[in-house]
């Protein structure tokens, strides 16, 4: 075993709140050793958050309260450190890699600017100096480690500027510029798709040998923490309900919590895999012929020239009423633009859009429009307004749609029977819900007006495998109680190889391919499709020798151009 750089004993915390007080972790002890990488699981609220902000030292105490238990890094227990020395190992001996690397920059501000100002922090507080030269070579080195190769470039950008998987590059960069011996990664490619994701991982990987470092990896993702990991943590209700190697857990799991677990991950091949019979109706929702949607950028700040970009390039596509379509694709890759024509935010360039046999122009009135077709969301924490009960979210659509206050209260009690949830949910406001109920809510609001089309944008990204499951199959039975059609966006290909009937997989703003789900998935023809599949994280030897033979430099090949794999 090696030397721990980290060491959880007994720990015990529990939370006060309106004189409430609620044990939220029970007798938790883990380890982490120099140079290992384990990974810490569970569903949503098993307490992992609580713990990595424990190990960090940023609980609110109160309301927080560590009643009892030790957590040693390097041999000092952080729980008896004082406060100033503390916070000097924040970055410099213990660094976070947070979940959404958005929400982790100040959009006004440089990413130069705001890697200077986390050395020149840590400089403070180990009394160190160097000045602005010195500061901006070691920032240039670190976006050199993590694969940036045009730091001038990285550094005088605003983080708008950079695309996901290089905003997930600065994000690490940033924990690495002060020299941590332990990282801390909250889920950090659950906003990437699959192809970025891989490349995050692989460069993770390099990053604890190269810089020997020590991880520990906080998801819900069990394909990640396969391919990543070394020991495996398993929590449940803030017990940690098993602990061994990688291989143990996924070959042998002991815990009935572990096998729920496993067996909620959606498969990508083999017989567990759910099939829909190919049964077209012949009754077009949807149909967009040669449409195309460009965009218009200044080249230079006092510029009169301006770079087109197409977004979208001479799609053709046609979804017929009771189909679960789905649409993948990398980040830009169109996907988001497409649905946004769909839902006539954006107006195309060229082409012509039909939702249910009439173009787009032909409805003048939007309520009409808004009745026929609605969107949930990505995320349901942000698409509710937090001010707003449950019955104020619902009645908004239904006020824009004429319905009275009479009908709104009766739509409102039906809407939440639908989606399973009580009717004294009503007065609840978003912060007093879970995830998937925040979900069902959105769900429900979509459905207010009784529309036959939901668009459905990344809907179980921000849930755990458990609770993804439970949306998903309420979503399956709505469709066939109101003989509805799905678009399907997501980046989460097990979930659409389970959940479409057919499939679309966007390249640069066009379709690639499409066709038959599990035809695709099978026998996939593109360069492009074939890497995607490739690059999916999956819990199995089994299904990982299933997947198409793409090797690393095939697939950034791909990636890079249009090259056709041989």
């Amino acid at each position: 075993m090696t030397d721990q750089i980290l060491d959880i004993s007994g720990l015990n915390l529990s939370f006060t709140t309106y004189g409430q007080r609620t044990q939220v972790l029970h007798d938790v002890s883990l380890s982490v050793g120099k140079g290992e990488r384990v990974a810490l699981i569970g569903q949503s609220g098993s307490g992992k958050t609580v713990t990595m902000r424990a190990i960090i030292g940023t609980l609110p105490i109160p309301p927080a309260k560590i009643e009892s238990g030790i957590i040693q890094f390097e041999g000092q227990d952080l729980l008896k450190m004082a406060k100033v020395k503390r916070n000097r190992l924040k970055g410099t001996g213990i660094s976070i890699i947070m979940q959404d690397p958005l929400l982790s920059f100040n959009p006004v501000l440089t990413i130069g600017r705001q890697m200077d100002d986390i050395v020149r922090y840590a400089d403070l507080r180990l009394g160190k100096k160097q000045n602005s030269k010195l500061r901006k070579t070691t920032i240039l080195d670190t976006l050199q480690k993590v694969r940036l190769p045009d730091g001038e470039q990285v550094f005088d950008s605003y983080p708008m500027m950079l695309s996901g998987g290089m905003r997930q590059r600065v994000l690490i960069a940033m924990a690495l510029l002060n020299k941590p011996r332990l990282l801390i990664a909250d889920e950090p490619g659950t906003a990437l798709d699959v192809t970025t994701q891989k490349e995050i991982l692989k460069l993770l990987n390099q990053l604890v040998k190269d810089e020997n470092l020590s991880l520990l990896l906080i998801t819900h993702n069990l394909g990640v923490v396969r391919e990543i990991s070394d020991r495996v943590y398993v929590m449940e209700n803030g017990h940690i309900v098993e602990t061994a190697s990688r291989k143990e857990v996924f070959e042998r799991p002991k815990h009935a919590y572990t096998k729920k677990l496993m067996a909620s991950v959606l498969p990508l091949y083999g017989e567990r895999v759910r099939n829909f019979e190919n049964n077209r109706q012949n009754d077009p929702k949807i149909e967009m012929k040669d449409v195309s949607k460009d965009f218009s950028r200044r080249v230079g700040f006092f510029s009169k020239e301006y770079h087109v970009v197409k977004a979208v390039d001479n799609v053709n596509l046609q979804i017929e009423n009771g189909d679960i379509f789905g649409i993948a694709g990398e980040s830009g890759s169109g996907k988001t633009t497409l649905a946004k024509m769909l839902l006539a935010l954006y107006s195309p360039t060229s082409g012509q859009i039909k939702i249910d046999g009439t173009p787009l122009s032909g409805f003048s009135d939007s309520r009409e429009f808004r009745k026929l077709i609605q969107i949930v969301y990505q995320n349901p924490g942000s698409s509710l307004n937090p001010k707003r009960t449950v019955s104020q979210a619902l009645a908004v659509p239904l006020k824009f749609c004429g319905f009275n206050n009479a009908e709104i209260k009766s739509r409102t009690s039906e809407l939440l029977e639908m989606v399973d949830l009580p009717k004294s949910y009503a007065s609840m406001y978003p912060h007093e819900l879970s995830g998937g109920q925040k979900q069902r809510v959105a769900i429900a609001r979509a459905l207010s007006v009784n529309p036959k089309i939901l668009v459905l944008d990344e809907p179980t990204s921000a849930l755990d495998v458990l609770i993804q499951n439970t949306v998903i199959d309420l979503l399956l039975r709505l469709r066939k109680e109101l003989d509805l059609t799905y678009v399907f966006i997501s980046h989460d290909l097990s979930l659409m190889r389970n959940f479409c009937n057919r499939v679309a997989i966007m390249f640069r703003g066009q379709i690639c391919e499409q066709g038959e789900t599990r035809d695709v998935f099978k026998d996939p023809q593109h360069a492009y499709t074939r890497a995607l599949l490739s690059s999916i994280p999956v819990i199995s030897e089994q299904e990982e020798q299933q997947k198409p033979n793409v090797t690393d430099l095939e697939r950034q090949a791909v990636l890079a151009s249009s090259t056709t794999l041989k």
